[in-house]
């Protein structure tokens, strides 16, 4: 399975967390009604509100096991020269799941008059609203995933940080040598230096997340600071020959 794959096979996982959030609520909201005492009832209610978000969660990791160790290597842009770090399929999983859950708790129910039954709320407008909201916060996670954000890219003029709405940009020769260090294991951030535009003044912070890349934090690291090293090979960046020549290098 590719990382591509995994990712969008994130989306159906989303819709069944969020389906189940309904189903629970409309069908076994009624069963804790008849649970006594209400402790216990609440006890029951929480874990199946729960087990609506972990078991698609766990469904999608144990799916998706194979592609979710980050790789010691780059995506390869066809035709564009580029290399690319994608979202990872580990970090975007329970992000989108988590919130195609709370999604769920838009539609809105109550309870039926004189039964022990729940239904969609009748109230005016509400029921539109009720499907507006899930549709629309499934759709903007589909495009998330169709078009790949977060993402990381090098070409030969510099390093580009696509996120999920903003774009960062940074020329290698604004990048100071020397950096960046290898990340310790716990750390979030992988932080570039770059040159201050006015002289005198300290380096200019750059800072690039790696949870949500699919690509191994320290090969990150050996790749930048190679480039930033060696401007000679940067015209290079996006061949398949380049790559290989890289893994080498900074594997």
């Amino acid at each position: 399975m590719s990382p591509r794959v995994a990712r969008l096979l994130i989306w159906p996982f989303a819709v069944t967390a969020l389906a189940l959030r309904v189903c629970a609520e409309l069908w076994f909201k009624p069963v804790t009604w008849r649970i006594d005492p209400s402790g216990v009832a609440f006890l029951v209610w929480a874990a199946v509100q729960a087990a609506c978000l972990l078991v698609p969660w766990a469904g999608h990791a144990l799916l998706t096991r194979r592609v979710r160790q980050r790789p010691a290597t780059w995506e390869v842009a066809a035709g564009a020269e580029k290399f690319v770090a994608s979202a990872s399929p580990r970090w975007l999983g329970p992000w989108v799941i988590l919130i195609g859950w709370l999604a769920g708790g838009a539609v809105l129910t109550e309870r039926v008059p004189g039964a022990d039954r729940v239904r969609l709320a009748e109230i005016p407008g509400v029921l539109a609203v009720s499907i507006a909201v899930p549709a629309v916060v499934l759709a903007a996670m589909a495009a998330v995933l169709l078009l790949d954000r977060p993402r990381l890219i090098l070409d030969r003029d510099g390093i580009t940080k696509q996120g999920l709405a903003r774009r960062a940009f940074v020329r290698w020769d604004r990048l100071l040598p020397g950096g960046p260090p290898s990340p310790a294991r716990r750390t979030a951030n992988l932080t570039l230096m770059q040159q201050p535009a006015t002289p005198g003044r300290p380096p200019v912070p750059f800072s690039l997340p790696m949870a949500p890349l699919h690509v191994d934090p320290t090969f990150l690291a050996e790749t930048i600071r190679h480039y930033v090293e060696h401007p000679e090979h940067r015209s290079a960046i996006g061949t398949q020959h380049e790559l290989d020549r890289v893994r080498v290098r900074c594997s």
